[in-house]
């Protein structure tokens, strides 16, 4: 009986991939549980036909072609330390990757509003400063030049720290809003991740009028949206 136990707890750590769930995670992760073909190594023919999926280096980092909410999938970081949703017409720019932190950047335009969006994120382990609201503020006000207040939003496993920077750029006519700030776990000490997602309209764009509140539903979706793995 033992040995079955211990089997069947084998099975569900390498069905979780690390990543630890609750009640309001289940959504969030699609109950963690991956395919058994990677999309990367799918044809793209038969992956969904978005820039999420067709672009070959953001599909190394998609963990499923299931929709988690209409117009988000599943993404996992290289190093296997977060989980997030990841819009479906969002594509890979860059990344930087270390032994304990990973940088992601990546972009997507709506065709529709003419609205561009470019997002990083940057995933921290093993840092003390993590821990440190003031410090890790700090930090991500000076790399924007960001002098107001931090919003703190609470969820069970994570703080969510949030901040809104409106800018107009040389030879912007229309303003950029910039959403901006750090995630705390709350399950595992020096575990944490700053974010920047900015809005602007395209620089080709005939007509193009942006809604604050649709760039920071979208923000807070994603935010909301991130586990932090068992490193």
């Amino acid at each position: 009986m033992k040995r079955i136990i211990l089997i069947c707890i084998s099975l569900l750590l390498a069905l979780t991939g690390g990543c630890s769930i609750n009640d309001n995670d289940k959504n969030t992760a699609n109950d963690n549980k991956t395919e058994a073909v990677k999309p990367k190594d799918m044809d793209p023919k038969d992956l969904p036909q978005v820039p999420a999926f067709q672009d070959e280096k953001t599909r190394e980092y998609m963990v499923s072609t299931k929709e988690e909410k209409p117009g988000y999938y599943l993404l996992e970081s290289k190093l296997k330390g977060f989980r997030m949703w990841f819009p479906e017409d969002g594509e890979y720019s860059d990344s930087e990757t270390s032994k304990k932190n990973e940088s992601l950047f990546f972009d997507s335009m709506n065709k529709e509003t003419n609205i561009v969006m470019n997002a990083s994120v940057k995933f921290y382990q093993n840092e003390s400063f993590i821990n440190d609201p003031e410090t890790m503020l700090d930090i991500v006000s000076g790399k924007s030049e960001y002098k107001g207040n931090f919003e703190k939003l609470e969820a069970k496993d994570k703080d969510i720290y949030f901040a809104l920077k409106q800018e107009n750029f040389d030879n912007e006519e229309k303003p950029s809003y910039i959403y901006l700030g750090y995630i705390k776990s709350k399950k595992q000490d020096y575990l944490g991740m700053e974010y920047s997602f900015m809005f602007s309209c395209s620089a080709n764009a005939q007509a193009c009028k942006q809604n604050s509140k649709d760039n920071e539903e979208k923000v807070r979706k994603i935010l909301n949206s991130v586990i932090f793995c068992d490193v």
